[in-house]
């Protein structure tokens, strides 16, 4: 899901570049280099970040009371 939102934005920003050609000479090859290192860092802290966190919750137990009561003994 995650790579077909890059892929809507990447065809997004090239759709845009075909009717305005303004945005060309925004878009040197220096400035997409930038741009695709600084996202993909920002993917890659972001990945790691919520692996911690799954990882930190997979130990705890789902629930904590019984499913079903338990007999009062005497």
């Amino acid at each position: 899901m995650k790579i077909l939102r890059l892929a809507g934005l990447g065809i997004a920003i090239w759709g845009l570049s075909l009717v305005w050609t303004e945005v060309n000479l925004i878009l040197t090859p220096s400035t997409m280099v930038g741009l695709i290192l600084g996202l993909g860092t920002v993917a890659v802290i972001y990945g790691l970040s919520q692996r911690r966190c799954r990882e930190d919750t997979d130990h705890t137990p789902r629930h904590t009371h019984p499913t079903r009561p338990i007999p009062v003994m005497r």
